[in-house]
């Protein structure tokens, strides 16, 4: 999916978190993944992904209030994990097989700072 018909005037991409390998396994996996886009902007964080019917979630930077990271023990070794975005009232975006989890974390702290 083009990124610049997603976002809104002055919004810039910060970071773009990326899968890891490993999330292309089994066929649907597959296809989900490359029908996937993320991105951090200054203003919010996007993740949708979809082929025939398109799902989509964005919180709004200053509405996010917790980010989980789980790594199981091959996420450690492999450098992946999931990652748990929480905001008040504009519920949670779940994402797995997410290539270095911790700084997609850091990069959102960041912004909020």
């Amino acid at each position: 999916m083009n990124i610049n018909k997603i976002l809104a005037n002055g919004e810039q991409v910060l970071y773009r978190p990326r899968l890891h390998w490993f999330a292309y396994f089994n066929l649907a996996r597959l296809i989900r993944n490359m029908t996937t886009t993320m991105f951090l902007s200054n203003k919010r964080f996007f993740h949708g992904h979809g082929l025939l019917r398109r799902h989509t979630h964005e919180m709004v930077i200053a509405k996010i209030e917790t980010i989980n990271v789980t790594e199981s023990f091959f996420g450690r070794i492999f450098g992946y994990g999931s990652v748990f975005v929480a905001g008040t009232g504009a519920g949670s975006i779940t994402m797995r097989f997410i290539r270095k989890p911790f700084e997609l974390q850091r990069q959102i702290r960041s912004i909020q700072a």
